[in-house]
């Protein structure tokens, strides 16, 4: 498509877009219905109905299949319909950033309601059915709709706010479906990146499941004769960790990572003399407290010499024993794979909140390779996190294109017609 190189423009409450353009409330084009609202024995049968996390995330509609039940009468179901080209609105959520997040409707839903969680807009022609997928993602929209809302408990918006709010529309309907067209293939391959990335995952929990399934030869070792504990930061407070000089691997960067991501440090002040623990390169560190058991124990590895570097007070070291020849990034593997994890599961002490008692820790036994099989493990899992890395990175990238094309192209800087 060829771009137009000169377009005059003019200036408007949303700032300079096309002359041709035009600048609209959503209540002069179209109407606005809150969700229906049922009492709990409602539920589980009856009609289709959309829910808040149906919409939440996804920029379309297609099917009604995988939808909860609500009971309804035929009147609700006329009043509450849904038709091809609707948009549904997110009124309420936790999060600023999760209200007024749309879905649009690809096709009429027979029988099928939304919920009150929910704002359905309908308008009057004057949008095509593929820009509506994308115009209300504008960045400038998004803030002046967010700077609308209320917050309680929660951030909500209502119908009146949503008429009131401003949007520009290229006049001409093919320039929306152009605008949308380029916007949808930029869609198509951010969900097949995805995809990809979700079967290169599928893939290596099918691989780490075979490579850590006992062998023979394998040897029973214990934690406490493979290597020794020691604690993180004590004895700090908040003010140490304002304009602190000594880098610390912080407690997410455990949790996220089979190896600790060096870019990701916090920083901390430590006075002369201070006996603090010091973190070093092979060390696995560990958390030791959770909120649900399932993540109770997650390892990570220190690959590289960091000087003076210090571990969160959330978490633990381990140091290994150079005597057993150990691989450290093999053990990480190893307590993230479904076998390490059920170890971990099956230690894990409390109620509301789960801990690891180092005693425990100490005393779990598990079955070891050989170092040059630990190696070999290490390297294939390795490899495989650095093509999923890879395509995440592409994806990240892919996603920071499509944030310029919409604030290019839905505001008319760039025109493709």
């Amino acid at each position: 498509m060829e771009l137009k190189e000169k377009t005059k423009y003019k200036q408007t409450e949303l700032g300079l877009i096309p002359n041709d353009w035009l600048v609209v409330t959503l209540g002069e084009i179209g109407n606005f219905k809150n969700g229906i609202n049922k009492s709990t024995e409602d539920f589980g049968f009856g009609s289709p109905f959309v829910n808040l996390m149906d919409v939440f995330g996804k920029s379309s509609i297609s099917s009604n299949n995988d939808f909860g039940l609500i009971n309804t009468n035929d009147a609700e179901k006329k009043l509450y319909n849904l038709i091809s080209g609707d948009v549904l609105f997110i009124r309420s959520s936790v999060k600023p950033s999760g209200v007024g997040l749309t879905s649009l409707i690809e096709r009429d839903l027979p029988d099928t309601v939304f919920s009150g969680f929910i704002i359905r807009f309908r308008d009057n022609g004057f949008l095509t059915k593929e820009f509506k997928k994308h115009c209300f993602y504008n960045e400038k929209f998004r803030n002046n709709l967010i700077g609308n809302s209320t917050v309680s408990a929660n951030t909500n918006i209502n119908q009146e706010a949503l008429k009131k709010l401003l949007i520009a529309v290229p006049s001409d309907k093919m320039e929306q479906k152009a605008i949308a067209t380029a916007l949808s293939d930029t869609d198509n391959l951010i969900n097949s990146l995805e995809k990809l990335i979700a079967k290169k995952k599928a893939i290596k929990q099918g691989v780490m499941q075979r490579l850590f399934k006992p062998k023979k030869g394998w040897e029973v070792k214990t934690l406490g004769m493979l290597g020794k504990v020691y604690g993180g930061l004590s004895g700090k407070s908040k003010q140490d960790f304002s304009n602190g000089q000594f880098p610390y691997i912080p407690f997410m960067n455990v949790m996220s990572n089979p190896k600790i991501d060096i870019q990701y440090f916090g920083y901390v002040n430590i006075n002369t003399g201070e006996v603090q623990n010091k973190a070093q390169k092979g060390d696995l560190f560990f958390n030791g407290s959770s909120e649900t058991p399932e993540e109770l124990g997650m390892c990570s590895v220190l690959l590289h010499d960091i000087p003076n570097l210090y571990l969160n007070s959330f978490c633990f070291g381990y140091r290994l024993n150079s005597e057993f020849k150990t691989d450290g990034l093999y053990l990480s593997y190893f307590f993230r794979s479904s076998e390490g994890r059920k170890l971990f599961y099956s230690m894990a002490q409390g109620a509301t909140r789960y801990n690891l008692s180092k005693a425990n820790f100490n005393k779990l036994e598990i079955l070891m390779p050989k170092p040059d099989e630990q190696i070999k493990i290490s390297k294939t899992l390795s490899d495989m996190d650095s093509e999923i890395f890879a395509l995440e990175t592409k994806l990240g990238k892919c996603k920071q294109i499509k944030q310029g094309m919409m604030q290019n192209l839905l505001t008319g800087k760039i025109r493709l017609v």
